[in-house]
């Protein structure tokens, strides 16, 4: 009978060959997306319809694991792989609407904002009971009719990984909390009376204190994480002051910021308001300044908002001007003059336990920056930072305009 410890080794071994599996269908997509947006190669696939065979390209699409469509300006499938004819084998006679095939509506309407040149960004759909995420191009032939290629990936199992990932670390960090409480009371209990007047004892005691303390953090901001990606943390949406609600995390974080040696500003002007969920942007605010008072040996930390110009929308990852967003929303921003993050590291900060070197030293979870991010994509809108090493740290990010 075999041990658990073989037994985990070849659960753990299933996962990584999946990974593997995965990666590798991410990799076709992209080189077959690649494909797609060379003219001569989609005319040659939109003309295996008038049996101009394209060999090579034909065998990449067939050996894709995920569904390839090629359906007409009138909604009619031209070409399909073999993997999308097992879901919807076509009529034998003649061409075959998307509808009729596949029964998704949502499908169908997906590929009519394609077929219009409207810029499609990816979807997720449920089409015969499975997740599926759907990208779609528009071509053109060489007699200049119009056509969409569709490819679907099934994320069903990614979702169920996902989801079985979030309740194993929420169900973890929800059973460490009765062991970790217990741990404190103990150490509290032995200081008073056990080893008042040890003390070598009592700074063993206070060692025990405060990791059990950064451990108790530690499953608490785990459970949050969770929470939030898996949607369970609902944004309760009201208008609020932002100058306001910056004033009351500023009054919380005043004390250590004094004992730092820092001032703290906020130049948020009285008139903002803004739509959002007010505790969890507090917590936002806090997670910030509170990373710019730890990484900031001297000067000042400044909380600020920038003008409205409508030009770029809020889901930009890293925008080439953060003056610039869209009018119904607002950038706010927490500017320190710390010791700065190296650029290179930049695009890594919010993911979680991540800690940039000179970090290290310095405490923490790991999980502040990630547990942000978070809660501003819960609100629709975008975070991102600019550094420069030894003149300091901005963190902006957007959040809805109460209109």
């Amino acid at each position: 009978m075999w041990g658990w410890p073989v037994l985990a080794g070849i659960f753990g071994l299933g996962i990584v060959l999946l990974l593997i599996r995965l990666l590798s269908q991410n990799r076709q997509i992209e080189q077959l997306s690649i494909a797609l947006r060379r003219p001569e190669l989609s005319s040659k696939l939109l003309d295996n319809t008038a049996q101009e065979k394209s060999v090579d390209f034909e065998a990449l699409v067939n050996t894709l694991e995920d569904p390839v469509i090629l359906i007409s300006a009138r909604h009619r499938i031209l070409y399909q792989n073999p993997v999308a004819e097992n879901l919807w084998p076509l009529l034998p006679d003649g061409p075959t609407s998307l509808i009729e095939a596949t029964r998704a509506y949502e499908l169908d309407d997906f590929a009519d904002n394609v077929l219009r040149g409207h810029h499609e960004l990816p979807h997720e759909m449920t089409i015969t009971s499975h997740l599926y995420r759907v990208v779609g191009t528009r071509i053109t032939r060489p007699d200049g009719s119009i056509g969409a290629i569709v490819i679907l990936r099934d994320i069903s199992e990614l979702q169920r990984l996902g989801r079985a990932r979030r309740d194993f670390v929420a169900n973890i960090s929800h059973e460490l909390r009765t062991p970790l409480t217990a741990i404190r009371l103990l150490a509290d209990t032995l200081k008073v009376r056990v080893v008042p007047n040890d003390p070598n004892a009592l700074k063993l005691l206070d060692q025990i204190t405060s990791q059990t303390d950064t451990l108790t953090q530690l499953t608490q901001e785990l459970y949050d994480l969770t929470q939030i990606e898996s949607g369970h943390v609902p944004m309760r949406m009201i208008s609020v002051n932002l100058r306001e609600l910056v004033n009351g995390v500023i009054a919380r974080l005043s004390p250590q910021a004094e004992r730092a040696g820092l001032t703290l500003h906020n130049d948020i002007p009285e008139t903002v308001q803004a739509l959002v969920d007010a505790a969890q942007i507090a917590r936002v605010l806090s997670n910030l300044i509170h990373n710019a008072i730890k990484f900031t040996p001297k000067g000042e930390i400044a909380i600020f908002s920038l003008p409205i110009e409508p030009h770029t929308t809020p889901m930009t990852p890293y925008p080439q001007d953060p003056d610039e967003q869209p009018a119904e929303y607002i950038t706010m921003g927490v500017r320190d003059t710390g010791t700065g993050i190296p650029k290179e590291e930049l695009p890594r900060i919010f993911e979680r336990f991540y800690k940039v070197d000179r970090a290290r030293g310095q405490g923490g979870t790991g999980l502040g920056l990630a547990i942000a991010k978070h809660i501003i994509e819960a609100h629709g809108c975008r975070i991102w930072a600019e550094s420069t090493l030894s003149r300091g740290t901005t963190f902006y990010f957007t959040v809805p305009r109460d209109a």
